[in-house]
């Protein structure tokens, strides 16, 4: 017997709309080589999603990966990318670690670290 997780995703995505706050993520993504110019044409794209953010307790931060001022994101399912950015509190902080909540393939949530 499996279980539907459509609807444990559509749950979570409701508590983090209660609970969370709305953010705004941009993705640049590399465009075509112009050889008039001698440039690439980058192109960006933004998405919003709803998420709880939270700071790195003192504990976490004896882990190597994880430095002074990074924050963790409880956010919305979604194919977040490393190296997409989020403003947070009018400063920008880029996507440097995704983990996806993704039981039998359904992404019910992710959790990002994100750096300034």
């Amino acid at each position: 017997m499996s279980f539907n997780y459509t609807a444990l995703q559509s749950s979570a995505g409701t508590l983090l709309q209660r609970f969370g706050r709305e953010l705004t993520f941009t993705r640049t993504t590399d465009g075509t080589y112009a050889p008039n110019t001698g440039t690439v044409t980058t192109t960006s794209s933004t998405y919003k999603k709803y998420a709880c953010v939270f700071d790195y307790a003192d504990a976490e931060l004896s882990d190597q990966n994880i430095e002074q001022g990074d924050r963790r994101i409880l956010a919305e399912g979604h194919a977040y990318q490393i190296g997409d950015t989020v403003s947070l509190d009018s400063e920008i902080y880029r996507i440097i670690n995704v983990s996806n909540n993704q039981p039998a393939g359904t992404i019910v949530s992710c959790n990002l670290q994100v750096r300034k």
